[in-house]
Parts: structure tokens; sequence; C-alpha cells
């Protein structure tokens, strides 16, 4: 799903959002940004791995399994979407209109 860019400063050239649902309930979702030509990426995850807790979250700029932190999230995705990743977004577009200023 790609995003509406012009919501973000110009400099920002594309913003989507991939969804990947299982049946087991384990999903990945990320953000990925083009912001002047650099990519920028992070991942909320429920999965189970040896590096962090089922529930997890990697951050920007890469979505490395190296800075990823233990999370909790919401059980249904649908919540997860709405408590979470939406109003991290929100606070995203804010942040890059505040690295224009």
């Amino acid at each position: 799903m790609a995003l509406d860019t012009e919501y973000y400063p110009d400099r920002v050239d594309s913003v989507s959002i991939e969804l990947r649902a299982y049946t087991n309930g384990d999903f990945h979702i990320s953000y990925i940004e083009v912001y002047s030509g650099d990519r920028r990426r992070c991942r909320w995850d429920r999965h189970d791995q040896p590096h962090n807790s089922r529930d997890h979250y990697h951050p920007l700029p890469a979505a490395s399994t190296a800075a990823a932190v233990d999370h909790e999230y919401a059980t249904d995705l649908t919540r997860v979407v709405e408590t979470t990743v939406l109003p991290w977004i929100d606070d995203r577009v804010g942040i890059r209109w505040d690295s224009v200023a």
C-alpha cells in the first residue's frame, strides 16, 4: 500500500506499508520511506526467532536485527495497526516536517 506523499515534505519520494499476516497469528508490518533518495525502513513483527521475544520492533533506519527491541502488541492484528502502526506513522509525518523547518 502506498501512502499519499502529499502529506510529507517534498523531499520524501515515496512511502509504503507492507503487511504480511499468517494464519498462526504471526505478522510482519514494514514501513518504507524513500527520503531524498535514501531508503529507510522499520518493521513490527510477531514471529518466533532467536534474537528477541515473539513480539518485537526493528527501528529505522534499516530495520536491522541487531537494533530490534522487544515489544508487546495487541492480540488482534487490526488493533496492532490501529494502536501501534498508524499512530507511529502520524508521528513520523510530523518528524519529517520538523526536519524541513
